[in-house]
This record gives C-alpha cells, sequence and structure tokens, in this order.
C-alpha cells in the first residue's frame, strides 16, 4: 500500500473504529436507561394512584405528595429524553446497517434533529412541520447521520443572529420527469451563513442523493443563511 493510501485509509478506519465504540456504548446504554424510564413511570402511575385511592387523612401532606409526583414526572421525562438520544445514535452509528431498506423518513428526520439538537442555541427558534410521506427505500442510518450534520450547519449558523430560526419540512411531491413521487427534505435557517462549511455539506447531500437515487440541492452564504433540499424516490 503507497503512502498516500495509507493516510488515506488511517482516517476511514478510525472513523469506522469510533463507530462501533460509539455503537457499543449507546447500546449498552439504552437497556438501563429504558429500564429507569419504565421504572419512574411505575411509580408516578403508584403514586397518582396512591393519592387517588388513599382514605382520610393522606399519610403525607397534599402539597409535598404533589411536589414528590413533579419531581418523578420530570426525572421520567428527562430519562425518557436521554433513552431516546442513545436510542437514535445507537442505531445511526451502527457500522451493520449497510443495505437499504422501506423507512419512515420522518421518523429519520426526527432522529436526526434529536441527534443535533444540543448544538441549536436556546434563541434559536425550530419550525418543524413533518407531511403524510409514503415510505421511502434508504439506508437509515446514512440518511439520520447527513441530516443531522445538516442541521448542525443551521445550528451553526443562527448563532449569535437576532430573531434566529430553522425550518424543518417533509412533502410529498410529484416528478414530472420520472413520473412517480418523491419525498421532499427541506431545511433552511436565516442566520449569517456558514460558507466554510457549504463544501463539505454540498459533497455529504450529493453521497446521500446518490445513496438513494435522488437529488439534492444546498448552499450556506454569507448573510444569506442555509438553505438545503433533498429529494428521495418514493419506494416501490
Amino acid at each position: 500500500m503507497s503512502e498516500n493510501s495509507l493516510k488515506t485509509a488511517r482516517p476511514r478506519d478510525t472513523m469506522v473504529a469510533a463507530g462501533v465504540l460509539a455503537s457499543g456504548v449507546a447500546s449498552e446504554l439504552v437497556r438501563p436507561l429504558r429500564e429507569l424510564r419504565e421504572g419512574l413511570a411505575e411509580l408516578v402511575e403508584r403514586l397518582d394512584r396512591f393519592t387517588i385511592d388513599a382514605k382520610g387523612p393522606h399519610p403525607y401532606p397534599y402539597e409535598e405528595t404533589k411536589l414528590l409526583r413533579e419531581e418523578l414526572a420530570g426525572a421520567y421525562l428527562a430519562c425518557r429524553r436521554v433513552t431516546r438520544l442513545a436510542d437514535d445514535l445507537s442505531h445511526a452509528v451502527d457500522h451493520r446497517a449497510v443495505a437499504a431498506e422501506a423507512s419512515d423518513l420522518n421518523r429519520l428526520v426526527e432522529a436526526a434533529m434529536n441527534l443535533a439538537r444540543h448544538r441549536i442555541s436556546a434563541e434559536t427558534e425550530v419550525f418543524i412541520d413533518l407531511g403524510s410521506v409514503p415510505l421511502v427505500r434508504v439506508i437509515p442510518a446514512e440518511i439520520v447521520l447527513g441530516l443531522a450534520h445538516l442541521i448542525i450547519v443551521c445550528a451553526d449558523s443562527t448563532r449569535g443572529t437576532p430573531g434566529a430560526a430553522i425550518s424543518l419540512k417533509t412533502r410529498k411531491e410529484h416528478d414530472p420527469d420520472s413520473g412517480g413521487e418523491e419525498v421532499v427534505v427541506f431545511l433552511a435557517d436565516n442566520g449569517a451563513g456558514c460558507p466554510e462549511e457549504a463544501d463539505t455539506a454540498a459533497r455529504l447531500g450529493d453521497s446521500i442523493a446518490r445513496q438513494v437515487h435522488g437529488s439534492f440541492t444546498g448552499t450556506s452564504e454569507l448573510g444569506n443563511g442555509s438553505v438545503f433540499e433533498l429529494r428521495v424516490p418514493v419506494a416501490r
């Protein structure tokens, strides 16, 4: 193997190894998190039943019981969010996911947003409009990771922008060229743009488009924000 080939292979091998490690870690997290989530949900339900069924004076003051219930419910919701994140991460970096399958693109879009949301500033509004779309044939892990990267580009574009907003939409359209149907994923922001990320995003989008036999257009320009659009043929 030549020196140039080694330089190319090493980063790729590192990425594969990192993916395998992240997949294993995420998988290990999912089971205990699910058990904790289910345990907290049962505690909240039992506390509700106890409050309703108690006869006479409550063993605990009502306000304290209510506060305990709220704290348990908060812990349950936090655990549910982390469980969903670990689950999405486990599927997104699964190195075994190499075959295309009929998938719910809206579910993959939600997973991508879940993985990338930590990069979105609290001051940035996020508008999500997921239309009724048919199944598409894709490799789920690649779609989730690709869309998550594009969302991160939008997040960086909007950081520090007054009135910043990110819009994410899906819809079904008729393709006049092929005569078939396609699902469109539209992502845009009104931020300052990330031109330094535009080439990477374009290459990533083109790679996804080739994988799904669809098309991709997108840019992130200084002062004009980012606009990305992925078109995926409907699975037959």
